[in-house]
């Protein structure tokens, strides 16, 4: 009942949000996949975790022992299509993009979560890609389809289809990851109020 909760709250607020650049979708009962572009009823689309569920194992314990902070929040939803992809009447691949990212790029979104990619040789160009498309996935469900409807949305739309090099158009800068090492631990407080230290410090003086 959770997921489906979640997934009908989604549903309305990206229609609503599309139908800010996109009028024509108020008459219909469509949404846009922010993936494949294509138009598709509800029944469609499928709800997706950002960031795999099986990487929130690596958050800290008092991450994920606050009730502030469950999986769903921390892994981000939006809401992707599980219609199969065609090309030109073509179906290649045949589940859609929900089923697309969860095949392809969790398992890398998980090894660079876990900071396993970032060990010696382990961050290939897959891990890169995945990283660009997770960025781009975050920014759509944070800011909405202006991020979708943008020249470089259309780019990163047909960067989640190529998974092995990139886009001829992607820049150089992004053709690389740079990475640290994860936290140990957080302070308790923050976790606690979910505020930064240095606004704790400012309110307490």
């Amino acid at each position: 009942m959770l997921t489906a909760s979640i997934r009908e709250t989604l549903w309305h607020r990206m229609r609503h949000d599309l139908t800010k650049y996109i009028p024509e979708v108020i008459g219909t009962q469509f949404l846009m996949c922010c993936a494949c572009g294509h138009f598709l009823p509800q029944g469609c689309f499928d709800l997706e975790h950002l960031i795999p569920q099986q990487a929130l194992r690596q958050d800290p314990g008092l991450v994920r022992t606050n009730p502030s902070t469950p999986a769903n929040i921390r892994a981000g939803n939006l809401l992707l299509c599980k219609k199969p992809l065609k090309h030109k009447g073509t179906t290649v691949y045949a589940n859609g993009c929900n089923s697309w990212k969860g095949r392809f790029y969790d398992r890398p979104i998980s090894e660079l979560v876990s900071g396993k990619a970032l060990q010696g040789d382990g961050c290939t160009q897959v891990h890169i890609i995945a990283a660009l498309s997770l960025g781009y996935l975050a920014m759509v469900a944070q800011f909405g389809y202006v991020v979708t409807l943008m020249q470089s949305g259309l780019l990163m739309r047909e960067q989640f289809f190529s998974l092995y090099k990139f886009h001829p158009a992607m820049p150089g800068r992004s053709h690389m990851l740079l990475g640290g090492s994860l936290p140990v631990t957080l302070p308790e407080a923050r976790i606690a109020t979910g505020m930064p230290q240095q606004r704790q410090r400012a309110g307490a003086s």
